[in-house]
């Protein structure tokens, strides 16, 4: 089993990474089951099923490439945004729909932001490309 570690994690939305501002992040999933009766008893079959990309981020509103203002230009616009969420040796793409993340503050500490997208559609798994080897 392999240990996955925060250094593992990169989220990119759009063409930018955001591994500077990003303290975690969750794709999760759901899917309803259809049950019918049978002759033989009760059959359960797959239904729908729908994603969730959630995000936890360091406030950086008007931040250069701020991912705060990535999300809230994206809302604005009604357009989804494009995200790359790498963990570990597994990278997963898709679109997420835009959502206003919430702006929040402690005294101080860090403020931080928690937003969840609805996935449009689901994300395609592949395996990260290795780098190549030096050649020195």
């Amino acid at each position: 089993m392999a240990l996955v570690t925060g250094r593992d994690c990169d989220l990119t939305v759009g063409a930018k990474a955001y591994t500077n501002v990003v303290n975690s992040f969750e794709l999760s999933f759901d899917s309803d089951t259809q049950t019918y009766q049978t002759l033989g008893g009760p059959v359960a079959v797959g239904g729908s099923e729908s994603g969730t990309l959630s995000i936890t981020f360091a406030y950086d509103s008007t931040a250069t490439d701020s991912l705060f203002d990535a999300l809230w230009t994206a809302a604005d616009a009604g357009t989804n945004v494009q995200y790359v969420a790498t963990v570990g040796g597994s990278k997963f793409t898709g679109e997420a729909v835009p959502k206003r993340p919430n702006a929040s503050a402690t005294a101080g500490e860090v403020s931080e932001v928690s937003v969840d997208l609805t996935l449009s559609g689901m994300p395609v798994k592949a395996a990260v490309q290795a780098a190549p080897a030096s050649t020195k």
